[in-house]
C-alpha cells in the first residue's frame, strides 16, 4: 500500500473513530493521528533521521498509556497539594464577582443567563466539574489536537495564551505548539486521565525541531531549549501556575540551557526538581511525561465563583454532587476489598476513582476511596493562591532572552 494511500485509510478510521464514545475516540484518534504523522512525510521533505522511526516505534506501546499514570518512578501518586491544609498568609485569597450577589440573585441568573455567572472550576482536579467552560480557540499559534475535549476556565485559556504570546515575542515566526487534553466541556471523568476535571488542567507538547509532530519524544537531538525554556519561565513567572509535570530527562536539558544564559541557580533550583532538594518545586518528574507537558492552572476566579455558587449548581441540577474522596497509603497485603469494607464503599468504586482496569493494588502507593454517598457532598474549599515564584531582579535583569535575530535555537546543545 503507497504512502498515500495508507494516510488516507488512517484519516478515515480517524473520522469514523469519532462516532464512537468521546474518551475512545480521543484516544483512537490521538494513536491513529500519531501513526498517520509518521508516514506522512515524503522523501526529502523534513523526513525523520536515520533511526528515528526505530525510536519511535519502541515506545509506541509506552506511549498508549502514558496519561493513565501520572506517578513517579516509585509508583506513588504524584502529590499536587490540593488536600493539603492551605495557610492564609502563604498567598491571595481569591475572589470571585459572586461575593457581592445574594443567593436568589445567583439563583435567578441560573435559571435566566447561567452563562452570565462566568466560568467555575467545582472542585479538585481529579474530582470535579467545569461549568460554563471556555474551548480554547483555534489560532495559527497552536494546534488543538482534540477540539472537543479542550474546555477549560477563562484564566486557563488566558494562560496559555500569554505564556505562548511570550514565545512568538521573543521568537517571531515560532512554530505551532500542539494542545492536547484539557476538559471536556463539562468537565468530570476524561478519559484515560486521572485529573483534567476541572478545566485546570493542560497536555502541551515541547517546542521541538522540523519534525515535530503531537507525542512525540523530547531529546537532547531534538528539544528546542531556547523556545521551550521561554515558554516555561512565562508559565511561571507571569501565570498562575499550581504544577507543571516534565520528565527529568527534559528538565536537565531545560535546567541547563537556563544555567547557561544566566539564569539565578538557587531560583532553578525552587523551579525544578531536578538536581535540587528543596521541598515543592513547581516543575516535578512524572512518568510519561517525555512527550508532553502537564499544566496545572490554579483559576482563582472560577474555583471561588464555584465555592459561592456549589449549593445552587446542586439544587438546580447543574451540575452533580462532586465526588470527596479519603487518600489512603496501602499497606503491604492490603486488598480492594480490605479497603472497601474499611471505607465502606465497593471495589468497583475504588476503581473508577482511580482509573484502575484491574483489582491490583500496590504497597505505598496513594489512592482515592469514595466517602459513602450518604448525604450531601461538601462544597469546595476556597482557594488561596501563592505568589509567584519569580527570579531575583538581578538575574531577571542579566538573563535577558536572546531575540530570535540574535541567535537561532539551541536545538542539539
Amino acid at each position: 500500500m503507497g504512502r498515500s494511500t495508507l494516510l488516507s485509510v488512517l484519516c478515515a478510521l480517524v473520522l469514523a473513530g469519532c462516532a464512537g464514545s468521546a474518551p475512545e475516540a480521543a484516544r483512537s484518534k490521538d494513536r491513529l493521528l500519531r501513526v498517520a504523522a509518521s508516514v506522512s512525510t515524503e522523501p526529502g521533505a523534513g523526513a525523520p533521521a536515520p533511526g528515528a522511526a526505530a525510536e519511535d516505534a519502541a515506545h509506541e506501546h509506552e506511549h498508549e498509556h502514558e496519561h493513565e499514570d501520572e506517578v513517579d518512578e516509585d509508583g506513588a501518586e504524584v502529590d499536587d497539594g490540593l488536600d493539603l491544609p492551605v495557610d492564609p498568609g502563604a498567598g491571595t485569597r481569591a475572589h470571585s464577582p459572586l461575593a457581592a450577589m445574594t443567593e436568589a440573585q445567583i439563583e435567578e441568573l441560573l435559571a435566566k443567563d447561567p452563562a452570565a455567572l462566568g466560568p467555575m472550576s467545582v472542585g479538585a482536579t481529579n474530582a470535579g466539574a467545569l461549568f460554563n467552560g471556555v474551548r480554547m480557540p483555534e489560532s495559527d499559534r497552536w494546534e488543538l489536537v482534540d477540539p472537543g475535549h479542550a474546555w477549560g476556565t477563562r484564566e486557563t485559556v488566558d494562560a496559555l495564551d500569554r505564556a505562548i504570546a511570550e514565545v512568538h515575542r521573543q521568537f517571531p515566526g515560532s512554530p505551532k505548539l500542539y494542545i492536547g487534553h484539557i476538559s471536556a466541556r463539562d468537565g468530570g471523568r476524561l478519559s484515560p486521565h486521572k485529573s483534567h476535571q476541572a478545566g485546570r488542567d493542560v497536555d502541551i507538547s515541547y517546542f521541538l525541531d522540523a519534525r515535530h509532530r503531537w507525542y512525540q519524544r523530547a531529546t537532547a537531538a531534538n528539544l528546542d531549549r531556547e523556545r521551550t525554556w521561554a515558554f516555561v519561565r512565562a508559565l511561571i513567572t507571569e501565570t498562575d501556575v499550581e504544577l507543571i509535570l516534565i520528565d527529568s530527562s527534559v528538565q536537565r536539558l531545560l535546567k541547563e540551557h537556563a544555567l547557561k544564559i544566566g539564569e539565578d541557580k538557587d531560583w532553578l533550583d525552587e523551579v525544578f526538581q531536578y538536581g535540587s532538594r528543596k521541598a515543592r518545586p513547581l516543575i516535578r518528574h512524572a512518568r510519561g511525561h517525555a512527550n508532553h507537558i502537564h499544566i496545572r492552572f490554579y483559576s482563582p476566579v472560577a474555583q471561588e465563583s464555584a465555592v459561592r455558587a456549589y449549593p445552587l449548581l446542586v439544587k438546580r441540577g447543574a451540575i452533580k454532587p462532586t465526588a470527596q474522596y479519603v487518600r489512603h497509603t496501602a499497606k503491604k497485603g492490603q486488598t480492594l476489598g480490605s479497603l472497601a469494607r474499611q471505607y465502606g464503599t465497593t471495589v468497583e468504586a475504588i476503581k473508577r476513582a482511580n482509573g484502575l482496569r484491574s483489582t491490583a493494588i500496590q504497597a505505598k502507593r496513594v489512592y482515592n476511596i469514595p466517602r459513602p454517598s450518604s448525604g450531601p457532598a461538601a462544597p469546595p474549599k476556597h482557594v488561596v493562591v501563592p505568589p509567584r515564584r519569580l527570579p531575583p531582579p538581578r538575574a531577571a535583569e542579566a538573563s535577558r532572552p536572546v531575540r530570535h535575530e540574535e541567535a537561532g535555537p539551541a536545538l542539539g546543545g
